[in-house]
C-alpha cells in the first residue's frame, strides 16, 4: 500500500502559536493568472485561545509522480501510529470517526500534482499540556522531507480574524465615503495590516510584500496605459468616435449596444483591463465630440467587460485561477462550453436593465453633423499612428495566442510598451510616461497588500472554511445543489467587497478538499459556480474588479468623476440579477448532467 509512515513526534506546549516553513532548494510557490507567486495553501487560519497554529511543509524530489500524504495528530498513549506494518490506507481507516473511540484527528491531507516540488499546510492544533504526536502517512515510494515548527502570535492570537475584518471595514468605510482618495484609504490598511502582523513577531519582508502585489495586472496596466497615452497622440480615437457614431446612425441606445457588444467580445479573449484601457478612451472622446455625459456608457462598458470575460479560461484572472489549479479536471473548451453560454444568456438582461437605469442619458438622437464632425477629427499623425498600430496589433495578437504561446499578458504589455516608447521618441520619453497613471498603480499595489495581509491574518481561510462547513450539513442528495447555490453567491458577495484573484486561489483547494471529505459532490460544478460567482461578483461594487477601477481613474482624468456610491447603486442590483440568472442556469446543467456523477 505504499511506503511505511514517517512520524515526527513533537512536545508543544506553547499557548497560541503559529508556524514559519523551513527554507527548501525550491520555493513552494506556483504561479497565479499573471505569473506571480502564491502559496498553495490557504492563508493563515484564526488562532483561539487554547489553540495552536502549525505548518507543515513538505518536499517531494521526485515531482514526476503523484504523491497522497495525510497529517494525523495522535492522542497520548495511542500506539497504533508505532506499527511497522501500518500501511497507508490503514492510517487512512484510522481517521474515520467512530464513537466512544479516541481516535486520531485529520488535520490535514493532499495530493500532490506532478508539478508541484513543495506544499505549505496550515492546522491548528489544541492547546495541551501533554505531548502530541504528529504523523505523516504517504504513498510516496521516495523519501519525504518533513518540517513542523511553532511560532508565538502573542495575544492578538485569538483575535486575528477579527481585527482583519475590522482593517477591511475601515478600508471600505473609507473608499465609500471618500474623505480620503481611495489610493490612500489602500494604502493605511496596508499599513495596519503590517503593524498588526509585525505584533505577531511575524512582520512580512519587503520581498513578501512585494510578492503580495500581483506584479501581472500592474505590469499590464503600465504597459498597456503607455501604449494608450502614445496612441491617443495619433488623433485615432477622436477619428474612432465618429465613426462609432456613424455606425449608431445617432441613436443613444444603439451606440450603448455597439459599445457593450464590442466591449463583452473583446473581454472574452483579451484581459477585461486591457479592453477597458482600449475602449474608455474612444468613449470619453466620443462623448466629448457629441456633447453627452460619458459615465453611463463608462460604467456599462466595465459591466460588460466582466460579463464577456467570464465565458472564456483567458478572460478574467479568477478564471485564469481556476484553470491553472483545476487543470487535470478543465481545459479551455470546458470553459467556453459551460460558461459562455450562461454570459449569453445574461447579456440581454442585464443590457435592458441599464437602459432603463440610465432612462434619457442613453435614449433619444444624437443631435450631431456626422460629416462636419469627420472634417474636424482627422487622423493627425499618420506616421505614429501606422507605429502604434503594429505594435498594438501585435500585443494583441500576443494576447489572442495565450493559450498557445502562454505568455504573460503583462510580459507581452511591457514589451509592446518599451518597443513603442523606442519607435516614438528614444530622448523625450518622460512626456510619453505622463500618460502612466501612477495613482491608480499605487491603489492597486496598496489593495493587493490589503487583501493578503487580512489572509495572514486568517479572514479568507476562514470564510472558505466555514462555507465548507455549512455543506457538510446539507443531507447527500441534495448536497450538490446546495454547494453550487452557496458557492456562487458567496463568492459574488466577497468578491465584490474582496479582490476574487486571492479569494478564488483561496476557495480552489477548499473546494478540492471539500470534494475529497464530503459525499455527493464534483469539482467541475463547484469551478463553474465559483468562476460565476468570483467574476460577475465583480460588478458590485467599485473596486470589485480591476476593470472597473480602471474606468473610474479614466474617467477622472477626463473630468468626470464615478463615486463609489454611484457605482454601486447601478453595479449592485446588475450583480443581482446576473448571479440570480446564472444560478438557475447552473441548477438546470446540475439536473440535466452532473447530479447523476456526483461524488464519482
Amino acid at each position: 500500500d505504499g511506503a511505511p509512515p514517517r512520524r515526527s513526534r513533537h512536545n508543544r506546549r506553547s499557548k497560541t502559536a503559529w508556524t514559519t516553513p523551513s527554507v527548501y532548494p525550491r520555493s513552494p510557490l506556483r504561479a497565479d493568472s499573471h505569473g506571480a507567486a502564491a502559496e498553495e495553501s490557504a492563508e493563515d487560519g484564526a488562532a483561539s485561545d487554547g489553540v495552536a497554529l502549525s505548518n507543515s511543509t513538505v518536499a517531494v524530489e521526485d515531482p514526476a509522480k503523484s504523491v497522497s500524504f495525510w497529517v494525523f495528530l495522535m492522542q497520548p498513549g495511542d500506539d497504533r501510529w508505532k506499527q511497522s506494518n501500518m500501511s497507508f490506507a490503514g492510517f487512512k481507516a484510522l481517521a474515520v470517526k467512530e464513537e466512544g473511540v479516541p481516535n486520531p484527528r485529520l488535520i490535514a491531507s493532499h495530493e500532490m500534482r506532478t508539478e508541484e516540488l513543495a506544499l505549505l499546510l496550515e492546522f491548528e492544533i489544541n492547546e495541551s499540556p501533554d505531548d502530541e504526536i504528529f504523523v505523516v502517512v504517504s504513498d510516496s515510494e521516495e523519501p519525504l522531507a518533513v518540517a513542523i515548527a511553532l511560532h508565538s502570535l502573542g495575544w492578538l492570537g485569538p483575535m486575528q480574524v477579527v481585527i482583519a475584518g475590522i482593517i477591511m471595514s475601515i478600508v471600505f468605510g473609507l473608499i465609500m465615503t471618500e474623505v480620503l482618495h481611495r489610493t490612500m484609504a489602500a494604502m493605511i490598511g496596508a499599513a495596519m495590516c503590517m503593524i498588526i502582523l509585525a505584533m505577531q513577531n511575524r512582520a512580512p519582508s519587503l520581498t513578501k510584500v512585494v510578492g503580495w502585489m500581483d506584479h501581472g495586472t500592474l505590469g499590464l496596466l503600465w504597459g498597456m496605459m503607455l501604449i494608450v497615452g502614445i496612441t491617443m497622440r495619433t488623433g485615432v480615437f477622436e477619428w474612432t468616435g465618429v465613426m462609432a457614431c456613424k455606425f449608431s446612425g445617432g441613436d443613444k441606445t444603439k451606440l450603448l449596444l455597439l459599445l457593450c457588444l464590442v466591449t463583452a467580445v473583446l473581454s472574452a479573449f483579451l484581459d477585461n483591463v486591457t479592453t477597458i484601457l482600449l475602449i474608455c478612451p474612444v468613449t470619453c472622446k466620443l462623448c466629448k465630440l457629441v456633447n453627452i455625459d460619458p459615465r453611463a456608457y463608462l460604467i456599462s462598458e466595465a459591466i460588460f467587460s466582466n460579463l464577456g470575460g467570464t465565458a472564456t479560461m483567458i478572460g478574467d484572472p479568477p478564471n485564469i485561477i481556476i484553470g491553472n489549479m483545476l487543470a487535470e479536471y478543465l481545459d479551455f473548451n470546458a470553459f467556453l462550453i459551460n460558461l459562455g453560454p450562461g454570459v449569453v444568456i445574461t447579456c440581454p438582461f442585464i443590457f435592458y436593465f441599464l437602459v432603463w437605469y440610465f432612462g434619457d442619458a442613453v435614449k433619444g438622437r444624437l443631435n450631431v453633423d456626422i460629416p462636419k464632425l469627420q472634417k474636424m477629427y482627422p487622423i493627425t499623425d499618420r506616421g505614429l499612428l501606422i507605429k502604434c498600430m503594429m505594435v498594438l496589433g501585435c500585443v494583441i495578437m500576443a494576447f489572442f495566442l495565450h493559450p498557445v504561446t502562454h505568455l504573460d499578458p503583462a510580459w507581452i504589455a511591457i514589451m509592446g510598451a518599451v518597443w513603442l516608447l523606442v519607435a516614438f521618441d528614444m530622448h523625450h520619453c518622460h512626456e510619453a510616461l505622463m500618460a502612466v497613471e501612477w495613482d491608480t498603480l499605487l491603489f492597486f499595489a496598496a489593495l493587493f497588500v490589503v487583501v493578503e495581509g487580512v489572509g495572514e491574518l486568517g479572514l479568507l481561510r476562514f470564510i472558505a472554511e466555514t462555507l465548507s462547513g455549512m455543506v457538510e450539513t446539507v443531507p447527500v442528495e441534495g448536497r450538490q445543489y446546495f454547494a453550487i447555490f452557496l458557492i456562487t453567491w458567496a463568492s459574488a458577495i466577497f468578491s465584490a467587497f474582496v479582490d476574487n484573484i486571492p479569494f478564488t486561489a483561496t476557495m480552489v483547494p477548499v473546494m478540492v478538499q471539500m470534494v475529497d471529505k464530503v459525499d455527493g459532490l464534483s469539482i467541475e460544478p463547484l469551478a463553474w459556480a465559483l468562476a460565476f460567482g468570483a467574476c460577475f461578483g465583480g460588478n458590485g461594487t467599485l473596486i470589485g474588479a480591476s476593470a472597473n477601477i480602471v474606468m473610474a481613474s479614466k474617467a477622472e482624468v477626463e473630468g468626470h468623476r464615478i463615486t463609489f456610491i454611484e457605482f454601486l447603486r447601478v453595479g449592485f442590483p446588475v450583480m443581482i440579477i446576473s448571479v440570480a440568472i446564472v444560478t438557475v442556469y447552473l441548477m438546470c446543467l446540475n439536473a440535466m448532467f452532473w447530479q447523476s456523477t456526483a461524488g464519482l
